[in-house]
């Protein structure tokens, strides 16, 4: 029995683009995906050539490929899942293998085929939905509310510490190697040979909310170019709470957690587009009760010094009136107008005044809003401030079936929003609808069936199994389908999208595949440290999980340290290691040890001085231990000198009496992070977080939260990553980046996108 929904599938999936192009059949065929051309073009030839293509990947294979010897009984409950659930499957694909393998993005294309093929991707009940169907943002279009009026002009730069033209098709900035292109002189001299003017230093920088000494990998590599001025001039931190990267930065000026600043938010949890307000809650509650700022630009700051916070700003205010004040006080730059209040140009922008146009972009908000708020002067701000939450659009099911709104009397044919006038349409030869606007062809809707329909967000407006750009334009033939080595020559072939710790790099028994990225769910990243309940939970311990037969295999006992050394695949240069607990357990696979980064924190000093502070301000009391760091420029180390105290002598225990029950000291957990190299995967530009490690027993002057870390290997892991397995920008290409994937987030002009490279 076929589970395939042909009527979806035929329909909605761009099947027909591939079967049109003979050039690409070929190259399937020179690759040995197929054995010969199909001779007809239709869609049961397309269907007939897919059985062709995944024959290979039978049950025996999934089991060798994936070492589930023992567990075939899994495989056999998975698939009758599947079977029972046809196109009511829905699934998350991000924190597994997505991120963490080399070509993890490719995991995410294999399930996307499975649940197309199966109609669960149609945007139905019980299926899959894409997270922009569900989403709302306007937390950044109150422009109206600004002098200015509308978003600010495109930029002309292209920033190449952001998106270096070594990944034109990276998902995301690359902010994990920064430090590696400032530190990379070379790599910046080549590029500016080449006529590309790759910059060699920030003038400032602001990690913001964000601590990328300690999350980052390779860690020391951030030390070394935060305390380099002809690097990085000047570093500011906006941050909530102390870090790890604090240490090293020029400033730290604290902002407003979530309950402390205003934020619109909006996640894809259902069937609906609805989005939160985050409000800083002490302000409300004095305007609440009548208390009014000096200075409504920032109210924030005023209500958070009103109520013994302190001087902490919120992002919103600090940006808004850094520009007006202080970036473009005279406004010749251009840019004091975009933070200008329309009400009052005199002074920045209010957040009544900017909320309220952003949230006013939302008609039935705004209908409800004006009903409900008469009198006020911002009905939108004050729905949401005394609300919190609005729920736009409800029953959001199939909107790629949306049928485009054509005005034949006025021939006009309306699409995502806009009017276009008929005769500027065009229609190719798979159905798409295109317009033509600065010189480029944008899709706006597709054809099926007769009738026109918004469809998908893709270029063709189908979903995908082939992808032209990315397969021609973009130089990646090999994966213009979703394809898995079938082989071990076909791996070595396909390394793009082997995963750095496949079973082919164990050779022996001590040799693992470490998983560093499962989640400890009440530690956010690096933000939980301040939290005294949960860090009780925690207790900065992140051992390391081995399986059981593993663990009596080499004589490994329970909470026994260990000594973990990670090792590099593709450049095979060793990094360091770090001593951690061994927890034998059998809740993790056979050859994987599991040790999560969300634990291992540390400081340098208990307390830090502030210029007018009366007393010390005590940092990460709760969850950091105190080590001593050792760096060289090329080597480093840490090893832990005291754990955590009873908070006894704090100045403000009164306000948190159960500070005097801290009862662990945080002694059980390592900084993996800084040992790690980055792997910047060559397509997608993520980091591929497992690591290939060596296991041993920790030696007699080993203790648990050592570690060592050679970051010039790091360094030239990162470089062999880089140039051996991307393929670069080169002369002859013109665009530096896809311009329908969806970042940048900062508008940017043709002028930037645009790229001349010398041969």
């Amino acid at each position: 029995k076929s589970l395939v929904d042909h009527k979806f599938v035929k329909n909605w999936v761009n099947w027909d683009k591939l079967m049109a192009d003979d050039a690409y059949l070929k190259k399937m065929l020179e690759y040995g995906y197929i054995k010969s051309i199909p001779e007809k073009r239709d869609y049961p030839a397309f269907i007939e050539m897919l059985k062709e293509i995944y024959a290979p990947y039978t049950k025996e294979f999934v089991v060798k490929e994936c070492k589930l010897e023992g567990q075939e009984d899994k495989l056999d409950e998975l698939f009758d899942m599947i079977v029972d659930a046809g196109p009511r499957i829905a699934t998350y694909l991000w924190r597994a293998g997505t991120i963490g393998h080399k070509g993890g993005w490719m995991n995410t294309r294999a399930g996307f085929l499975l649940m197309a093929l199966v109609g669960a991707m149609a945007g139905d009940i019980g299926g899959v939905s894409w997270h922009h169907w569900h989403e709302i943002s306007v937390g950044g279009k109150g422009d109206k509310a600004t002098v200015a009026g509308k978003y600010p002009d495109k930029v002309d730069v292209w920033n190449e510490l952001s998106w270096p033209p070594e990944y034109p098709l990276s998902t995301y900035e690359m902010s994990m190697i920064l430090p590696h292109l400032l530190a990379d002189e070379e790599w910046q001299k080549k590029w500016r040979s080449k006529g590309v003017m790759v910059p060699e230093k920030l003038a400032v920088w602001i990690p913001r909310m964000y601590n990328p000494v300690w999350i980052n990998p390779d860690g020391f590599r951030w030390i070394d170019i935060l305390k380099n001025e002809k690097k990085m001039e000047m570093t500011l931190n906006l941050s909530p709470t102390w870090s790890e990267t604090n240490w090293f930065c020029d400033y730290v000026l604290p902002v407003g957690l979530a309950g402390e600043r205003h934020d619109q938010q909006s996640s894809p949890t259902k069937p609906e587009r609805w989005t939160a307000f985050r409000q800083p809650a002490l302000r409300v509650a004095l305007e609440k009760m009548g208390w009014k700022p000096k200075r409504p630009e920032r109210a924030t700051l005023e209500a958070h010094m009103k109520a013994g916070l302190g001087e902490i700003w919120e992002e919103n205010e600090f940006f808004l009136n850094l520009l007006y004040y202080h970036v473009d006080p005279d406004g010749s730059l251009g840019i004091q107008k975009h933070a200008a209040s329309k009400k009052d140009p005199s002074r920045p922008v209010t957040i009544a005044e900017y909320y309220d146009a952003a949230f006013s972009l939302l008609p039935n908000l705004l209908a409800v809003a004006k009903r409900e708020y008469p009198n006020s002067e911002f009905p939108c701000y004050e729905y949401m401030r005394d609300h919190g939450a609005w729920t736009e659009e409800t029953n959001i099911y199939r909107p790629q079936e949306r049928e485009l709104k054509i005005d034949k009397k006025n021939k006009t044919i309306e699409a995502h929003g806009h009017t276009y006038k008929a005769d500027e349409v065009k229609q190719d030869d798979s159905g798409v609808l295109w317009v033509e606007h600065d010189g480029k062809k944008h899709s706006i809707g597709v054809e099926v069936d007769g009738k026109y329909y918004q469809g998908f967000h893709t270029p063709d407006k189908k979903l995908d199994f082939y992808v032209d750009w990315f397969a021609n334009e973009w130089k990646w033939p090999e994966y213009g389908i979703p394809i898995y080595p079938r082989n071990k020559g076909e791996r070595k072939k396909m390394t793009h999208i082997v995963t750095q710790v496949h079973h082919d790099f164990m050779t022996k028994e001590n040799e693992f595949a470490l998983n560093t990225i499962y989640r400890l769910s009440y530690n956010i990243h690096t933000r939980s440290v301040n939290s005294k309940h949960l860090m009780e939970i925690s207790q900065n311990h992140n051992p390391v999980w081995i399986y059981t037969k593993d663990a009596e295999r080499l004589g490994i006992k329970n909470r026994e340290p260990v000594k973990v050394r990670i090792v590099d695949t593709v450049s095979n240069l060793e990094s360091g290691y770090f001593i951690g607990m061994a927890i034998v357990t059998e809740a993790t696979r056979p050859g994987v040890l599991a040790c999560s980064h969300h634990a291992g924190r540390w400081k340098v000093k208990n307390a830090v001085d502030i210029p007018g502070f009366e007393h010390k301000l005590g940092v990460m009391g709760l969850g950091a231990p105190l080590f001593e760091l050792k760096d060289d420029g090329k080597e480093a180390s840490m090893t832990p000198k005291a754990g955590i105290k009873p908070m006894k002598p704090w100045q403000f225990k009164e306000y948190n009496k159960d500070l005097d029950n801290i009862w662990w000291d945080g002694l059980t957990g390592a900084w993996q992070n800084a040992v790690a190299p980055v792997h910047p995967d060559p397509i997608a530009g993520n980091h591929g977080w497992h690591q290939k490690v060596i296991l041993e027993k920790a030696g007699e002057n080993d203790k648990i939260g050592d570690i060592y870390v050679n970051y010039e290997n790091n360094f030239k892991t990162f470089q062999v990553w880089r140039d051996t397995l991307t393929r670069p920008l080169e002369a002859g290409d013109t665009q530096r980046r896809p311009r329908w994937i969806k970042r940048p987030g900062a508008k940017l002009s043709d002028k930037a996108y645009s790229i001349s490279i010398k041969s």
